[in-house]
């Protein structure tokens, strides 16, 4: 066993030297002079390895005893299979939406578990992964092969920091399948266009109040289906001229400044709603549908493939821009997008709130215009 004046008496070598302390652990000495902690182990096929625990003396003789137990200490995770990681992982990301919880959950379920699901994380090697992915590439499915790539990704990197495993073999697999083409959502983008949009909404008597109500308030606000949907009548303050969405998509606050004829639509809403949400759904204390909104953009004429209720935010992030000529800053700052620069993001958010009611009049102003005509 190895001491501190035993290693401090050690002398450089002519060829590599390791000197054994204990329980694997070696102290390797190199002809340059370099002294490295070696731990000697045998991985899951039974073969001698040896894994790099630091060099002396950065690294003391008590650390690298510790990190030899340490890491004599992981070899349960050679017990830990990808579904058991794939669950604990799950649970760990926290995810805010139920409804994006069960969509991650169902393509590990449907894609990942019937080729990895019995074996040990540590043992999967991107050979594993790589003929789920090129399954789905070859029926059609790009973008779901690049998100199923990620969520194994994830999940693996889970399990390296967790100890479970060594690597991440999904990693490597990144851009192993063909990019799938951007199709955007169909929205209507040009201003004749939009202005018979508007009308047909204020002419549709034939949908559910708060069907149509939300139509209504969507030119005006462009949020995000399940932002506005999802809308309670606290979230509204009329007396600042504030909607604010507690969370948006990208999980942050996002607030929307209010105009007049916008709080006319909300405080028709407000009377009508039974509580629970802003736009009552068919049934009680029910929010509205996705579906429900575009299939009553549909029974007012309007086709599928020419404009969606997330069409909304296309069509103000091009009118704004090219009819308006707003700044794109704000435009980008009032669709919720995200600023890479977290500091400025935080100062965009807050202490441009009066620009941002400006740019919101100036839009709202200008679909009063294209609504008479």
């Amino acid at each position: 066993m190895l001491t501190i004046s035993k290693i401090q008496r050690l002398k450089r070598p002519p060829k590599l030297e390791r000197h054994l302390d204990a329980d694997g652990l070696y102290l390797e000495l190199s002809p340059s002079g370099s002294k490295n902690w070696r731990y000697r182990y045998k991985n899951f096929n039974g073969s001698w390895t040896m894994k790099s625990l630091g060099s002396h003396p950065e690294t003391s003789l008590e650390r690298a005893r510790e990190l030899r137990d340490d890491f004599k200490s992981i070899k349960d995770y050679q017990e830990v299979t990808f579904e058991q990681a794939a669950l604990e992982w799950l649970d760990f990301k926290g995810y805010s939406s139920e409804k994006n919880k069960q969509i991650v959950l169902r393509r590990i379920e449907n894609y990942l578990l019937p080729e990895l699901q019995g074996m040990i994380l540590s043992h999967i090697r991107p050979r594993d992964i790589l003929p789920v992915l090129k399954q789905l590439e070859a029926r059609g499915y790009l973008d779901l092969a690049r998100r199923v790539q990620n969520i194994a990704s994830q999940i693996f990197k889970y399990g390296v920091q967790n100890l479970y495993c060594e690597s991440n073999p999904a990693q490597p697999l990144q851009g192993c399948t063909k990019k799938p083409k951007v199709k955007h959502m169909p929205a209507i983008v040009d201003e004749k266009g939009f202005a018979e949009l508007i009308k047909s909404i204020e002419l549709a008597e034939h949908l559910m109040p708060s069907v149509k109500l939300c139509l209504q308030i969507a030119p005006y606000v462009f949020l995000r289906s399940e932002s506005i949907r999802m809308a309670k009548p606290e979230h509204i303050d009329l007396q600042n001229k504030l909607w604010v969405i507690p969370k948006d998509k990208m999980g942050r606050e996002h607030w929307m400044p209010l105009t007049n004829p916008m709080i006319e639509i909300l405080e028709q809403a407000i009377q009508l709603s039974d509580g629970d949400y802003l736009f009552n759904g068919a049934r009680p204390r029910k929010p509205l549908s996705e579906n429900t909104l575009n299939v009553a953009l549909r029974s007012i004429g309007v086709d599928k493939e020419v404009h969606v209720f997330h069409g909304f935010r296309s069509s103000f992030s091009t009118l704004a821009r090219e009819q308006l000529r707003l700044a794109d800053d704000l435009i980008e700052l009032q669709l919720g997008h995200i600023e890479g620069n977290k500091v400025k993001a935080a100062y965009d958010r807050s202490q441009r709130l009066e620009e941002r009611r400006e740019i919101m009049q100036v839009w709202s102003d200008y679909l009063g215009k294209l609504s008479n005509g």
